[in-house]
């Protein structure tokens, strides 16, 4: 398979997941727009399924970039770099996940309205943090993987680095 064909698989799959991954990013965002208006057992399921979707969306994305299309990303960009911050914000991606499920579990624990602050807070920082991460990786990646063959190899130079 050329490179060219594989940049194209890799486009399409990755255009594909992002407007997957917008459709939970917008079930985030009105979670969290409702969280002080529900009970609190009733927020808790909301919130359970706003992981579970997170879960078979984002962490099984995540996966496929950082095994598949990551490093053949760097590849195509003769550099380890191309995908360095990105795999950064994966990192930061799955603490806030954690710090999401942390929320529910505290939820369920308490009743409070310290608690549905919290996981509000929460629920808008995750929904910035990923939002921001889509736009860098379509930025990043399409860009790289929409150029014609020539000009990745061209892009690819010490000159052309060196610019």
């Amino acid at each position: 398979m050329t490179d060219h064909q594989v940049a194209t698989i890799e486009r399409h799959i990755l255009s594909r997941a992002h407007r997957a991954l917008e459709r939970v990013l917008v079930r985030v965002e009105t979670t969290a727009e409702v969280a002080g208006t529900l009970e609190v057992s009733g927020l808790s399921g909301v919130v359970e399924g706003v992981l579970d979707e997170l879960d078979a969306t984002l962490t099984t994305h995540m996966e496929w970039e950082e095994s598949f299309c990551f490093p053949e990303t760097d590849r195509l960009a003769a550099t380890p770099w191309a995908t360095r911050l990105l795999r950064l914000q994966h990192a930061q991606i799955r603490r806030a996940l954690e710090r999401l499920a942390a929320d529910g579990v505290a939820l369920q624990a308490g009743s409070g309205h310290r608690e549905v602050a919290e996981l509000r807070a929460h629920l808008y920082a995750f929904h910035a943090i990923v939002s921001s991460h889509l736009e860098q990786e379509e930025r990043a990646l399409l860009t790289l993987l929409v150029s014609e063959p020539g000009a990745r190899a061209e892009a690819a130079t010490p000159a052309a680095r060196g610019r």
